[in-house]
């Protein structure tokens, strides 16, 4: 949740003091004096000495919450209003060890910023949450989940809907990528997980692609190595940039490694064949720009990567007083523990 704790654009004006524009910066929450924001009375600025705070504070049903700084005065029904939210049940009497009190009787709320935090209020007051066009919207959501507030557009309300939207669309995506990979992508990755391979290339076509190889020359596309899935809508879902990183963090929390998300072209089928002199054929297929998706699993790959001197060339030449014309051939020892004993040798000299 660190990026809760960057601040967000919208600020609040304060009762006794301001700029022109009626806004003031989180700077004057600095100031030593006791900063407050009163929800039951909705005034909002500084609290002119300890006296008058700790009357307010003490009144029935009341509650302050410390927030990134900032005192926020509320109504303990107002929470317990909303028992399916984290607020409510850190005041649940069944939940309420969920929440701690510092030694001025106040709740510290950690991983948001003062500024988010009473947006989020407005959901307890009007069900609803009253986003500035330039907040971040990143926050918002992030905040939500981290309070379980629904995120929808029956609680946020917001003029930048393209924010709104990017939000929304990146939640769906993440649902819908969860479908996909197991419909579609790991019963291909169990497929060539049986073959003994430890990484796979998928090509996502559209259903109504027409792949015609010819088999006496097909394209040089590695098709050994290449798995195809017929999805147009996972063919659409990848199209979008935005769904591909999403996948690719996806693909990233199960464990996969040297994920590679695109579009590239694939070969669907031959478009001319061409005689060249000495009767050499070539053959030109029809490209299609389509999405792949390339991992792998593979848990020991550094050591694969390490040269197998057993699979070397196993002779050499050796210099001889025979005749120029001939070179005598001595096989060498072949030493299957070759890249064992590199590994033992690298470790004992750190």
């Amino acid at each position: 949740m660190s990026s809760l704790r960057r601040k967000s654009s919208c600020e609040i004006s304060t009762a006794s003091t301001g700029t022109a524009s009626g806004r003031t910066s989180n700077n004057n929450y600095n100031n030593p004096k006791i900063n407050l924001i009163n929800i039951i009375t909705g005034k909002e600025g500084l609290v002119e000495d300890d006296d008058s705070y700790v009357r307010l504070k003490s009144q029935e049903d009341t509650v302050v919450l410390l927030v990134d700084g900032v005192k926020f005065l509320l109504h303990r029904s107002l929470l317990l209003s909303h028992p399916e939210t984290m607020l409510g049940r850190m005041f649940d009497e069944n939940t309420s060890r969920l929440a701690r009190v510092n030694e001025e009787g106040e709740y510290p709320i950690d991983s948001v910023t003062w500024e988010v935090f009473k947006i989020l209020l407005g959901y307890y007051q009007h069900h609803c949450l009253t986003v500035p066009y330039d907040a971040n919207m990143n926050d918002i959501k992030e905040a939500c989940d981290f309070f379980l507030l629904p995120f929808n557009t029956q609680t946020i309300s917001s003029e930048n809907l393209s924010s709104l939207m990017h939000e929304l669309s990146n939640d769906g995506a993440k649902r819908k990528f969860e479908v996909f990979l197991q419909s579609d992508i790991v019963p291909k990755m169990a497929e060539s997980a049986m073959k003994g391979e430890r990484e796979c290339h998928i090509v996502c076509l559209k259903d109504e692609d027409f792949v015609d190889w010819d088999k006496e020359y097909p394209p040089s596309v590695g098709e050994d190595q290449l798995t195809i899935i017929k999805d147009s809508e996972l063919n659409r879902f990848l199209k979008y940039i935005e769904n591909r990183e999403i996948a690719k963090v996806v693909l990233q929390e199960k464990g996969l490694k040297k994920i590679r998300i695109g579009i590239e072209g694939f070969p669907t089928h031959k478009e001319k064949v061409k005689v060249k002199q000495h009767g050499k054929v070539q053959v030109k297929y029809c490209y299609v720009q389509r999405p792949f998706i390339e991992m792998s699993w593979e848990k020991e790959e550094h050591r694969s990567r390490h040269v197998d001197f057993a699979n070397v060339s196993t002779f050499h030449l050796v210099q001889s007083e025979a005749p120029a014309d001939t070179v005598e051939v001595v096989p060498l020892p072949i030493n299957l523990n070759a890249v064992d004993e590199i590994e033992q040798i690298q470790q004992q000299s750190q």
